[in-house]
């Protein structure tokens, strides 16, 4: 967006011209501060104020505001430079998975495979933000045209396998890894997924058997150590604590592993080990908030309400968007009586989270 600004103070005149975008407008002001010495003038720092509140406001109207990220600004710009050019809202799409904006990456790849259904890798891309969006049959689609158009894609065919057991087709989806085996029998990850297979049908030791084969071809198989790990624990197996701890090895980076371990005890009602293991996680990553939540609520199970407020509170810190956790700040307040405070946290719970029911019966019970 292109406009000028003309500016008369003292019988000068000033024209300036500005390439206005929401990242920008801070600093269009405090260089005009800095010009006209309008800290000095409040009026016409008034001025300036108002008129670039109202661009940021009518950008801010039409465009999301991840969009405006920094990691997704400089696509955004280029968008707006060329925006028939599919590789723009490509590249934009990646930036905006950086920043978890998973909706507006598959509204950017939809408009990459429109201006070019050519493109194989868009497709591909598509594919893949459909199924973590849980859209699996519109995945089944995008993935079958990039095969169309790239028919050897060994890669893309497990994917849509994936996607046709997430749409409950399990014979289709078997249809594409015996179609991967067939050309590659000992090939590890088509043996992964058909351990998943079996898994939905029900199978959990034949599951099993093929995800330790695809670790005996190749033993740092993170994927498949973590799956083998959470068959076990689905299936109270003594080995479930060592194939977790084995699996956080792989990747030391990765405290879910450690997490999980918590889960286990929790599902065991050994509230303990499962505290003792959700430390560990917080230990070796102190941003895991969901750690931070189960302590809290086995803390309130033991009736310790305090401690358990301060979990709640750390798990905010962490992530300050967790609705969970301001949900159960309101039951700690709530039973510490502080019924003011605790409607607070059900309000905050419900700005981030609008269909946390919870929350809401809370409010309604305080009333």
């Amino acid at each position: 967006m292109k406009f000028h600004f003309i500016i008369v103070e003292k019988r000068e005149i000033y024209l300036l011209k500005f390439f206005v975008y929401p990242s920008h407008l801070f600093f269009g002001l405090l260089i005009c501060c800095c010009i006209f010495g309008v800290m000095k003038t409040p009026s016409l720092f008034s001025f300036f104020f108002l008129v670039l509140l109202s661009c940021n406001n009518k950008n801010a109207s039409n465009d999301p505001v991840a969009y405006h990220n920094p990691v997704v600004q400089p696509y955004t710009d280029a968008i707006a430079e060329e925006p028939d050019n599919p590789k723009w809202y490509f590249k934009r799409s990646e930036a905006l998975a950086q920043v978890n904006a998973d909706s507006l990456r598959i509204v950017d790849l939809e408009k990459a495979v429109e201006l070019d259904g050519k493109n194989p890798m868009y497709f591909q891309a598509l594919g893949i933000a459909y199924l973590d969006m849980d859209q699996a049959e519109k995945a089944v689609a995008a993935l079958q045209k990039n095969l169309e158009l790239s028919p050897g894609e060994v890669r893309v065919r497990l994917l849509l396998s994936k996607a046709y057991l997430s749409n409950d087709q399990i014979q289709f989806a078997q249809k594409e890894v015996d179609k991967v085996l067939a050309a590659a029998p000992d090939y590890p990850d088509a043996i992964y997924w058909q351990a998943q297979i079996k898994a939905a049908e029900k199978d959990t030791l034949s599951a099993i058997q093929l995800i330790k084969k695809a670790l005996e071809i190749d033993s740092s198989y993170y994927l498949a150590s973590y799956q083998l790990a959470d068959f076990y624990a689905a299936q109270n197996d003594g080995r479930t604590v060592a194939q977790y701890q084995k699996t956080f090895r792989m990747d030391t980076m990765n405290v879910a592993p450690l997490f999980d371990i918590g889960e286990f005890y929790k599902s065991k009602n050994e509230w303990e080990n499962a505290k003792k293991a959700y430390r560990e996680s917080v230990l070796k990553d102190p941003d895991y908030s969901d750690a931070y939540l189960e302590i809290g609520e086995i803390l309130v199970q033991q009736d310790s309400i305090e401690k358990a407020l301060r979990q709640f509170n750390i798990a905010i810190l962490t992530n300050p968007e967790y609705a969970r956790a301001y949900y159960n700040k309101g039951l700690c307040f709530e039973k510490l009586n502080m019924k003011d405070s605790a409607q607070f946290a059900y309000a905050q719970a419900l700005v981030f989270n609008p269909h946390l029911s919870e929350a809401g019966e809370g409010i309604k019970r305080l009333k």
